[in-house]
């Protein structure tokens, strides 16, 4: 028993908040709960019950403003990049929710996770209370679930966040490992009007994998399969609650990264969920899923106006109402950084007997494309800007030599990237398809800090590049690596290593005669593509077959895209144990996922080091030694065959024919390559450019970089 204030007793029993004022009063302490983190115990830090309004009504609608995924964006602007960007950042959410308050002043605003990273949010990580926090204390958000990205650092980070949140936080997959309770509420209840809205949040189970470099992050908590613990968590709700309407805010993707994803658990339980707004996958969109049908696979259907993401076709979607609503769920994501508020509004009218029925449902996603930032919540935090803007441009050196041949990353116009346009002109990063200073740069830095004999690292923005003479300055090590990755070190036998090797390469589509560039498999993402340095030469044949996987991770062809010449002067041996440098996530999710490599395999984790993100370690390089040289890392060690000077794509560029032809149309922008319309997280180029096939690129009426953008 503890002496604590009457005011925490009102944040623990139902709705009755009413009349709480400060007096002492004595309540058990020794519940499971508690209201900041506890070990062992649920945070619950909210009423069982919100209320939100109480008015005397028969007709109502109860509206679900949401952002996700923010990575640190308070503002419209990208330190990395030291550019505005014009759809995102809270201040632009301010200013939406100005009008979307005073139209819809009962409105429940949450956030669904990745909210406190990325962006030079990691500036702030010390701080009492994260200032993107802050802002959405400031914003009167309701609730907030949390993401993967909210467990990148020491778990008394997040622990301090969630208590430092006025509103709820959700997750019903959360769990104390000591004693299986929630680490936080599985769901959170609000009233409006006297209808009763219940939002259940979930979080990837995937979590650990993703963090197992360091369980820290995560220390003492697990985390459940999102379907089952799904399924419990709304059957708790229901007998407890009985909740009019059920929303669900899932920190997921639609498709399952090691647990359920959306689809799945939409289909499952089209029955229970009358709206899930997701986040994760940074995408777009506005589906309806039907209920699931043994046998059949699940069905998703854009109910968007022409896909365009923003607003429900009620003439493709129809009235969701009490006849029809458990045969069907609707879904919205509303995209990263702030790119809008994703709405829903629900329509209950009560019935002869009283009760609230449903009349409709409608979803939207405001955007946030050149609205203004809110000066109110710009003024507010404008230290954030100007601290995080200090930070990227401050210059540590200066750049030797150009990083990427021709000056420019395109492969074909050999110009970077442009801010207007959103990624490169026409085919690939040079860097992608071709050995340069600019990832070895990573590599070597990898290798250095490990002692390892082979390196592995992703080039993840289509924006980096260092060209000769230019300041380097910090926003340019976050730009080249912009995630917050540790370094790991492993034992890797060489059979596993090939394994990997081939498994990165995937990522490219199989050549066929007559391409003149390369493409990515339909879906592929870039932080998913690794390439390798230090003493290993190999070459990679794209006309070989790939690497396949079956769900349970088993390699069902080995494929026969890399043939490894030597390592570390010596021909490769299968059988011999190499020491293999790798990121973070890619330890987790991959590598010891597949069963390639064990915990007891590892040797190097960067997280004891005082220098412990690869970002930093470029960052601390190039500080180190007042600037970074090209030809300090200008270490070829691999080819795509097709690139070799007698390879099939370099003999056609130059053929003095049609395929010349071709690929100077395409240097001289008067043609497109074919961009992914539905990966718009991931562009990827769906077709090489085919002299023999006139429909894998298309005609550049205007010859700018807009012209060949599809948005």
């Amino acid at each position: 028993m503890k002496k604590i204030t009457r005011s925490v007793l009102c944040l623990a029993v139902l709705a009755a908040l009413a009349g709480c004022n400060d007096d002492d009063t004595i309540i058990n302490t020794d519940s499971g709960y508690a209201p900041v983190a506890t070990q062992g115990k649920t945070l619950t830090n909210t009423a069982d019950i919100i209320v939100k309004s109480q008015n005397e009504v028969d007709e109502v609608t109860i509206t679900i403003g949401a952002t996700s995924d923010l990575h640190g964006r308070i503002f419209g602007y990208d330190y990395a990049l030291d550019a505005v960007d014009s759809d995102a950042g809270l201040t632009r959410i301010s200013t939406l929710l100005e009008t979307a308050k005073a139209n819809n002043p009962n409105m429940i605003l949450i956030d669904i996770g990745d909210t406190v990273q990325g962006n030079s949010a990691q500036l702030f990580n010390d701080d009492p209370t994260h200032p993107v926090v802050s802002t959405l204390n400031s914003l009167d958000y309701d609730l907030w679930v949390p993401g993967n990205h909210e467990f990148n650092f020491e778990r008394s980070f997040i622990d301090r966040n969630l208590n430092h949140f006025n509103g709820a936080v959700v997750s019903n997959n959360i769990k104390w490992e000591e004693n299986d309770a929630n680490y936080i509420r599985a769901f959170q209840v609000f009233e409006v009007d006297g209808a009763k809205v219940a939002i259940v949040g979930v979080s990837p189970s995937n979590i650990p994998n993703w963090e197992a470099s360091a369980p820290s992050h995560f220390a003492g908590l697990k985390f459940d399969e999102e379907l089952a613990s799904t399924r419990t968590a709304v059957d708790e709700l229901i007998a407890k609650h009985n909740p009019d309407v059920i929303i669900g805010a899932f920190h997921l993707g639609r498709s399952a990264e090691g647990g359920s994803g959306v689809y799945k658990i939409a289909a499952e339980m089209a029955d229970k969920f009358d709206v899930i707004i997701a986040g994760h996958e940074h995408a777009t969109y506005i589906e309806s899923i039907k209920k699931a049908v043994a046998g059949e696979d699940i069905a998703a259907t854009d109910i968007s106006i022409e896909g365009g993401d923003t607003a429900e076709d009620k003439t493709v979607s129809g009235t969701y109402n009490e006849a029809n609503r458990a045969e069907s769920v609707k879904i919205i994501e509303p995209g990263k950084w702030g790119w809008a508020l994703a709405k829903a509004e629900i329509k209950l009218k009560k019935n002869t007997d009283g009760k609230w029925e449903m009349v409709d449902t409608t979803l939207s996603n405001i955007t946030s494309k050149n609205i203004a930032e809110s000066q109110t919540t710009s003024a507010q935090f404008q230290y954030v800007h100007e601290m995080s803007l200090a930070d990227a441009q401050e210059v540590l050196g200066l750049v030797g030599g150009d990083f990427t041949p021709g000056t420019g990353a395109d492969e074909a116009v050999h110009e970077d990237y442009n801010q207007e346009a959103g990624r490169l002109y026409s085919t690939i990063h040079t860097a992608k398809v071709m050995d340069t200073p600019l990832m070895d740069f990573i590599n070597e830095t990898q290798l250095r800090k490990s002692a390892a004999v082979v390196s592995a690292a992703s080039l993840f923005s289509d924006s980096s590049n260092l060209v000769d003479g230019q300041e380097y300055a910090k926003k340019d090590s976050t730009n080249l690596y912009k995630y917050d990755n540790t370094l790991i070190g492993i034992n890797m036998t060489g059979a596993n290593l090939k394994r990997y090797m081939e498994w990165s390469y995937t990522y490219f589509n199989t050549y066929k005669d007559g391409d003149l560039t390369v493409s990515f498999a339909k879906g592929a993402k870039a932080y998913m593509y690794d390439q390798f340095g230090g003493k290993i030469d190999f070459v990679v044949d794209l006309a070989g077959e790939s690497l396949t996987m079956d769900e349970n991770n088993g390699v069902t062809n080995e494929g026969n895209r890399i043939e490894i010449i030597e390592i570390d002067g010596k021909p490769f041996d299968a059988a011999a144990t190499y020491k293999v440098a790798l990121n973070s996530y890619r330890w987790g999710s991959n590598i010891k996922k597949f069963g390639w490599a064990t915990a007891e395999d590892v040797y190097y984790d960067s997280v004891n080091e005082p220098v412990y993100a690869i970002r930093d370690m470029l960052t601390e390089y190039v500080a180190d030694n007042k600037g970074v040289n090209a030809s300090d890392f200008t270490k070829p060690n691999w080819e795509i065959k097709q690139y070799q000077d007698n390879g099939a794509i370099t003999l056609l560029r130059t053929d003095g024919g049609a395929g010349e032809a071709l690929w100077n149309r395409l240097i001289s922008k008067e043609i497109c390559v074919n961009i992914d319309p539905d990966n718009p997280k991931y562009p990827g180029i769906l077709d090489a450019v085919n002299v023999n096939d006139v429909n894998s690129y298309s005609v550049n009426p205007t010859k700018d970089y807009a012209g060949c953008v599809t948005e």
